[in-house]
């Protein structure tokens, strides 16, 4: 993996606010990668940044974490259910990205 877009990757994901979350997809497109990419960023190296901010496109993470995520998402506010996170948390990638452009992160550097 690029040591880089792992970075970026991981900076991005530390920008989501308590009580919101994003999409893979959301997340890949600000760090210019693929979903998938992100993907595998947070299963090798996402223990160390809040992980249960970043879930699939429908609000859900998968059964072996999903248990440890609504503890935080109950912690902090995050709008959900028993099944997913609700839309109204989710950030798109023009909020995302306004994040990250205002905190004068250059975005090819990571």
């Amino acid at each position: 993996m690029d040591e880089i877009a792992v970075e970026r990757v991981l900076r991005i994901i530390e920008l989501v606010p308590a009580a919101r979350v994003v999409a893979y997809g959301t997340v890949g497109a600000v760090a210019d990668c693929s979903p998938r990419y992100v993907g595998r960023v947070m299963r090798e190296f996402g223990s160390n940044v809040t992980w249960w901010r970043v879930v699939n496109a429908a609000g859900i993470l998968p059964p072996e974490i999903f248990a440890r995520a609504r503890v935080h998402w109950e912690e902090e506010g995050t709008p959900h259910s028993h099944e997913r996170v609700q839309r109204a948390a989710f950030l798109d990638v023009e909020e995302l990205d306004g994040l990250w452009r205002s905190h004068g992160i250059d975005p090819d550097c990571g």
